[in-house]
């Protein structure tokens, strides 16, 4: 038996706030992986520009390294062994290198639009000279100030944890270096040429 009236039908409760169209679960994760395809894509090309970056620096500095190292001819000649002539020298031949290999200007800025916009700055660059067991060390800091100090052959270490064996030259240079959406980290990169004969 059906006690209800007919004129009153029941009320529904679901609002509207309730009712969902169809597709909506689909249009929510489609936006939900369009900004995680956004968010890896920054991500990404941030990796890339510091890959670039590094790959760079690193030939620069290798050649800036090479171009400083001047052998003493005259020693070499005499006892086959190879010695950075004159550090204070090397250094002065090592700073003009790296501006030349970075193209930078005489602000040591690099050009806009290019891998390094912002000063560059000479972190350390420090020769090692091999004699038989000894290893003479000429360091000059950020300021360009020379410090001098010995060490013994396989216990010396460049900064970047080889041990020195040959007479070789390390160099590190910093700046900083502008990503994806403004972000700004300071880059150390060093690297340390080894001559051999």
């Amino acid at each position: 038996m059906n006690l209800r009236k007919k004129e009153c039908p029941l009320q529904s409760i679901k609002s509207a706030a309730m009712a969902r169209e169809p597709g909506t679960t689909g249009w929510t994760v489609g936006l939900f992986f369009l900004l995680f395809l956004a968010v890896y894509l920054c991500a990404f090309l941030q990796l890339e520009l510091y890959r670039t970056a590094s790959l760079y620096l690193e030939d620069a500095l290798a050649a800036s390294n090479l171009a400083s190292a001047v052998v003493d001819l005259e020693e070499y000649g005499i006892s086959h062994k190879i010695l950075v002539e004159d550090p204070r020298a090397s250094y002065g031949l090592y700073r003009w290198a790296v501006r030349e290999n970075l193209n930078l200007d005489e602000a040591w800025r690099g050009r806009d639009g290019g891998v390094i916009s912002s000063q560059v700055r000479v972190v350390e660059y420090t020769v090692y000279n091999v004699t038989g067991e000894n290893v003479e060390i000429y360091h000059f800091d950020g300021n360009g100030v020379l410090s001098q100090r010995s060490g013994v052959l396989g216990n010396v270490e460049a900064p970047n944890g080889r041990i020195i064996e040959n007479t070789s030259v390390y160099s590190e240079i910093a700046f900083m270096l502008r990503g994806v959406l403004g972000i700004e980290v300071e880059a150390h990169k060093g690297n340390l040429a080894d001559i051999t004969r």
